[in-house]
């Protein structure tokens, strides 16, 4: 087991709860308070104490998109909230309802992302080629027959059906079977009833059964990182971490363009969709499996490289490296793992907008992106962000993106040790310090892999630059809302 600090440059950051017992046992201890807590609340009138998991098929092109059930199987407690049971922040680009099956009341809703999403804004997709990919939704179990509801958005940022289906909780093809956790898993931060925390995973991929202790040092920097910072810091008692010791075969994962394969139990690979530095997995299954051996809200997964890449899908997972090769800075992983959570977590977009992507025109022109911390401006008079902003901000909001501009395709020109790039990568700081514009919110263009058209509400955050910049406090909101969608 692991220590019950974790220890950042040799200080204490804060103190873990000293609870560490199996997952099994901790979800025995807390049957009943849970079930006393389900009995005072509305909860109880539509769902059981129970999660249905349903997998199933994403199959299209940019322009079709077919859905198939796989299977439906119960997996334990359910871990979300059971008094904000319907979505109301409006986020991700596909939802899933539970509807009254008489009345057409919303029982239960949430939105996400999917990979099949960010397939369809790349050239094969737009050429017609399909795919599918396999995913899955979890939702509290009915108590009786309802509508599964999946929708996805249009370009024009509204919410359509795609597909739906009958849930008879009754019926003989729901699996019941109670399986044991595929690896063993501990509770390493216990505040409370997962119903009022945010329970987060942490699964490891390319770890060997010999390499356990390095995982468990990578889990306890990434967990470090992230509560080192706001608004995670100031709400770390709204969360309980689990880790599951997830072991594989080989050491590393798929690198496709240096021909590396390894056999992995959760299959990540960097170039995800064809973008060098994104990792991914599209064995869903395997994630699932493992995850289901503690409750959950949030998967991330740590995976043993030390390559630069992760990857953050939102109300799916987030991925990240946990080293560094030599000469890299020794933070860059921290800065990963926390910018690819706030994606994952808070559905928060890129704000950088000059990194190579593969995706063509990911957000529809003149149409507003459901994301909280990048806009259109379609009017000037309701920005997104207003409540936060000081009234006689100018939007657009001025800032030297010019001269910023300038700098970024030099330095991606030059090598990491050239006397330019170094003294480019100085100046490129410098503006973005500017005191003139540090820390204010405005509208500052260039966000969402667009220079021109999107705009991101602070010069500098977590979301935007290559850095240990906080998350501006845009972002920060964005996150307390799901914190507080999850624990309140």
């Amino acid at each position: 087991m692991r220590s019950v600090y974790v220890l950042t440059d040799g200080r204490h950051l804060f103190q873990f709860s000293e609870v560490k017992v199996r997952c099994s046992a901790l979800i025995a201890g807390i049957v009943v308070g849970v079930i006393s807590h389900l009995m005072a609340t509305p909860f109880g009138l539509f769902f059981n104490d129970q999660t249905l998991r349903v997998d199933y098929f994403r199959t299209g092109t940019a322009e079709q998109e077919i859905i198939s059930i796989d299977a439906l199987r119960t997996e334990g407690q359910w871990p979300g909230s059971r008094t904000q049971l319907v979505d109301r922040l409006d986020r991700g680009n596909h939802r899933v309802q539970i509807v009254h099956k008489d009345d057409s009341r919303i029982l239960f809703s949430q939105g996400y992302n999917t990979i099949f999403q960010e397939w369809q804004s790349t050239e094969p997709a737009r050429q017609g080629i399909f795919r599918t990919f396999h995913e899955s939704v979890r939702t509290p179990m009915p108590n009786q027959p309802v509508v599964l509801r999946f929708e996805s958005r249009n370009r024009f940022g509204q919410f359509e059906t795609v597909a739906e289906t009958t849930i008879d909780p009754q019926a003989k093809n729901i699996n019941r079977e109670v399986r044991p956790p595929l690896a063993p898993v501990c509770s390493f931060v216990q505040n409370g009833l997962p119903s009022e925390k945010v329970d987060l995973v942490f699964l490891g991929d390319g770890y060997r059964p010999e390499e356990m202790e390095k995982y468990h040092r990578d889990t306890e920097r990434a967990i470090a990182s992230l509560f080192q910072n706001e608004p995670f810091k100031s709400r770390a008692k709204d969360f309980n971490v689990w880790v599951v010791d997830v072991c594989s075969v080989d050491a590393g994962i798929d690198e496709p363009c240096r021909s590396l394969w390894r056999s992995t139990a959760l299959g990540t690979s960097y170039n995800a969709l064809d973008s060098p530095r994104y990792i991914l997995t599209i064995d869903n299954c395997a994630v699932r499996d493992f995850a289901a051996a503690a409750p959950y809200d949030a998967i991330a997964i740590l995976v043993n490289s030390p390559r630069y890449g992760g990857g953050g899908i939102f109300n799916q997972f987030a991925i990240s490296f946990t080293g560094n090769a030599p000469g890299e800075p020794d933070w860059w992983c921290d800065y990963v793992f926390v910018h690819e959570f706030g994606h994952s977590f808070a559905g928060l977009a890129d704000e950088y907008y000059s990194s190579q992507i593969s995706y063509l025109d990911y957000y529809p022109e003149n149409t507003e992106p459901w994301e909280p911390n990048i806009t259109a401006v379609l009017d000037t008079n309701n920005i997104k962000w207003a409540g936060l902003m000081d009234p006689a901000t100018p939007v657009p909001t001025p800032w030297d993106k010019c001269r910023y501009d300038s700098l970024s395709a030099l330095v991606q020109r030059l090598d990491a040790g050239h006397v330019d790039y170094k003294n480019g990568i100085a100046e490129m700081q410098a503006i973005l310090r500017n005191p003139d514009v540090a820390g204010k919110i405005g509208c500052f263009e260039g966000a969402g892999y667009a220079s021109r058209g999107l705009f991101r509400p602070a010069i500098d955050c977590r979301m935007f630059s290559k850095s240990m910049a906080p998350f501006c406090s845009v972002c920060q909101q964005a996150i307390e809302q799901v914190i507080d969608s999850q624990s309140r």
